[in-house]
């Protein structure tokens, strides 16, 4: 760390990032909290960044130093942007889901952005539809969805959960099965609700068939990037991935 002193303007900073409890922050609000121009915030920001005051996250996204060492990086991560929450396989293990720790971490968003790393881990920003950005909650610091729409959002993008097969690895009966069955009507994605219908009455966690089964109005995979093979009428799905119970 650099031994420059901290001038007045700088701990001004530190010290209305601390009261008002902010994770992430940016040159706006350090125009409002100090009253100084865009051009000043900056020249503050980048001479805190050279004496390791904070750190820098991403194009005008900031974290205290104190902040960036002392909480996790989901904790870190669910603050970068507004509309944001960790999910997919990162999701998975964080609610115990799967022990299989991913090497990177995944965060849901409604608009595109760069990766960028976070103590020492990728950050994978993940772009869904503004329609399929509901189911989360906050736990601590961190936002993450729940059990179930990690679930599902797994299923739509099974890429960024190790695939099918490590998805079907996560199911237990500690799921909301209902909670699922809204959820999927909300999406309103019959792939989805195919996979989800089918996964689950392999588990035996479906009583009734025809929850999930109105959703579906066409043929789909299970595996996305898998053949067209063994149909499953009931399901109206290719059920081309080798489960096992």
């Amino acid at each position: 760390m650099n031994s420059t002193p901290v001038s007045r303007r700088e701990a001004e900073v530190v010290e209305a990032v601390t009261e008002r409890d902010l994770v992430v922050f940016g040159p706006g609000e350090i125009e409002r909290f100090l009253g100084v121009s865009a051009r000043n915030a900056y020249r503050i920001l980048d001479s805190m960044v050279e004496k390791g005051l904070v750190h820098r996250l991403a194009r005008g996204r900031y974290v205290l130093k104190e902040t960036y060492e002392g909480l996790d990086s989901y904790g870190i991560v669910s603050h970068i942007e507004p509309a944001s929450y960790v999910a997919f396989w990162s999701a998975l293990h964080f609610h115990g889901m799967t022990e299989q720790v991913p090497r990177k971490i995944f965060v849901a968003v409604t608009k595109q952005k760069r990766s960028l790393r976070i103590q020492g881990q990728e950050v994978r920003f993940v772009r869904v539809k503004p329609g399929a950005f509901f189911g989360y909650d906050r736990y601590g610091r961190a936002v993450v969805s729940d059990s179930e729409k990690t679930f599902l959002d797994c299923l739509r993008l099974p890429g960024y959960a190790g695939g099918i097969r490590h998805v079907y690895e996560s199911i237990s009966a500690d799921l909301d099965v209902e909670k699922i069955v809204r959820y999927a009507e909300r999406l309103g994605s019959g792939a989805v609700a195919a996979r989800a219908g089918y996964l689950l009455e392999r588990k035996g966690l479906l009583d009734e068939r025809d929850e999930l089964t109105p959703l579906v109005t066409s043929y789909t995979k299970l595996d996305p990037s898998g053949e067209r093979t063994n149909p499953v009428s009931e399901w109206k799905l290719y059920a081309n991935v080798v489960l096992n119970d």
